[in-house]
């Protein structure tokens, strides 16, 4: 039996803490960063999402699994021009949309009769899109909802028959169609969490496609309670992941805070989870293309939510959904070339750009007034959240920011009032500024350096000079109604902001 003496047992204590502190080094590097796996989807970073399906021709986001395959008619269907639309807009890959919460499939499934082969049309749609990302040397995801309105096994006590269908339906989709880069699954709503027994799933896709990212949307819960939803400007490091296993996070159509976190808990153990982020191209928050020819989302609005989407090695999938014939309408091909044109990735030859720095977040700001409500206080226009914003307390207003910087660029969006319509689902936006100007205090005197009509969603504002600003000030002088700014940003297009990391440290 060897015995310590008092020194060789401090000399062995000390050895294993050492050994300890560098595991705990060790882990928590790993921890903190991405893998490689992630740093290729970092990499990917700017995705189009595709919506099509029996909601494309019955004028609804979420139908019941009701609806007759009858009515699935693209009369012009042409999946190569979706994915070259993506190409040339610059989308490194795309995401369609397999099966939504309705259960019909795009492709001929031996496991259902709910599918594009039991239609007029039958064209396999994820073959065709495979086949043109193939073409057109751009990557192809997919998504798949968990929750089924159709399939009966859906509804079966044993949460074993319905998983097994989704394993098989699965098997189909990563076994026939080349390589996943990422499978999106949605609607885990619809069940307790443990009846989707995702390790199991997981398991199985990986087996499949060892390098196919997954996730589940609504990815992180709270400390609180893990199953309800925790939105991306709440996000918190080491909040609980709430779906698991996963390789990166969801949660539409919610924006992260610019300090979006990245750690999040899993049993007491830290995952690096990056946000995919995604948007509707549309002015309005649909999904699915509606028979009305609706407007798109402006191109400041676009560049604004690119920059911000893609920052702290996040991603942005833009949806740019198809038509009742099957064809991206023109309008909108048009607009995410016109937005490709103005960030410089026509092609998708050249790297996705990072945005410029703002130089404004969280400075001190006053208001001339404020609405009667602590979440809508002045410091809310200039924080790291899109999502939260100063109101005013009259119709005519004015935010004033310390800055003592030089800059050529200012970047204001305003709040709009949210009105739902009818079909439960979608949403417009409706905008009151009509009149503004915006003045720097420069040598003792407001010098103004722009006048301007509507601001909307987004106004970037490009001085044609440098200049000085030791304040800066936003005079609302006309509105429709109580204004609000959500986003009052200063920059020097000289200055870049970080998009992606290449060392896998932050």
């Amino acid at each position: 039996m060897f015995v310590f003496s008092s020194k060789s047992g401090i000399m062995r204590t000390s050895f294993l803490l050492f050994l300890a502190l560098q595991f705990f080094l060790i882990s928590a590097s790993k921890a903190q960063n991405p893998s490689t796996l992630q740093l290729s989807q970092i990499k990917r970073g700017y995705g189009m999402f595709i919506h099509f399906g029996l909601n494309t021709f019955n004028e609804t986001e979420w139908s019941d699994g009701k609806l007759p395959v009858s009515s699935y008619q693209p009369d012009q269907l042409d999946c190569d021009q979706w994915v070259k639309t993506a190409k040339d807009a610059g989308f490194r890959y795309v995401i369609l949309v397999t099966k939504h919460h309705d259960g019909f499939a795009l492709w001929n499934s031996k496991y259902s009769d709910y599918d594009v082969a039991s239609s007029a049309v039958k064209t396999d749609v994820v073959a065709e899109v495979a086949k043109a990302c193939r073409k057109y040397g751009i990557e192809l995801g997919l998504y798949y909802s968990l929750w089924d309105r159709h399939e009966p096994s859906h509804h079966n006590p044993d949460p074993d028959a319905y998983v097994n269908f989704m394993k098989n339906q699965l098997t189909e989709l990563l076994s026939n169609y080349g390589d996943i880069c990422e499978l999106w699954f949605d609607g885990g709503w619809a069940k307790k969490d443990e009846d989707w027994k995702l390790p199991e799933v997981y398991a199985h896709i990986k087996k499949l496609q060892p390098g196919c990212l997954v996730t589940v949307n609504h990815t992180i819960g709270k400390k609180e309670k893990i199953t309800a939803i925790q939105s991306p400007q709440d996000m918190q490091p080491g909040d609980p992941i709430r779906f698991w296993p996963v390789d990166f996070r969801t949660k539409d159509p919610n924006l992260a805070r610019w300090d979006d976190p990245k750690l999040f808990s899993y049993q007491n153990e830290n995952h690096y989870l990056i946000l995919e982020h995604t948007l509707c191209l549309s002015d309005r928050w649909n999904w699915f293309q509606k028979k009305e020819q609706l407007p798109a989302r402006g191109v400041d609005e676009l560049e604004e939510l690119f920059y911000w989407t893609t920052a702290n090695n996040n991603i942005m999938i833009l949806n740019v959904p198809p038509d009742q014939h099957g064809r991206i309408r023109e309008h909108e091909r048009l607009r995410v070339l016109e937005l490709a044109q103005r960030i410089g990735i026509r092609g998708g030859k050249k790297p996705l750009p990072s945005g410029y720095e703002n130089l404004a977040f969280n400075l001190p700001i006053v208001a001339s007034s404020t609405a009667n409500d602590p979440k809508r206080t002045a410091e809310k226009a200039n924080d790291y959240s899109l999502e939260t914003w100063w109101a005013a307390g009259d119709s005519i207003a004015s935010l004033e920011m310390e800055l003592n910087k030089k800059i050529n660029r200012i970047t204001i969006m305003e709040q709009p009032d949210m009105v739902n319509l009818k079909d439960g689902f979608s949403t417009i936006r409706n905008f009151h500024i009509k009149k503004f100007s915006v003045e720097i205090w420069n040598e003792g005197a407001w010098e103004s350096v722009y006048k301007g009509t509507e601001i909307g969603a987004c106004k970037i504002i490009s001085l044609s000079k440098y200049v000085n600003a030791a304040k800066i000030r936003l005079n609302i002088i006309d509105s429709r109604g109580i204004p609000a700014i959500s986003h009052f940003a200063v920059s020097d297009t000289r200055s870049k902001g970080l998009r992606i990391i290449n060392s896998g440290k932050l």
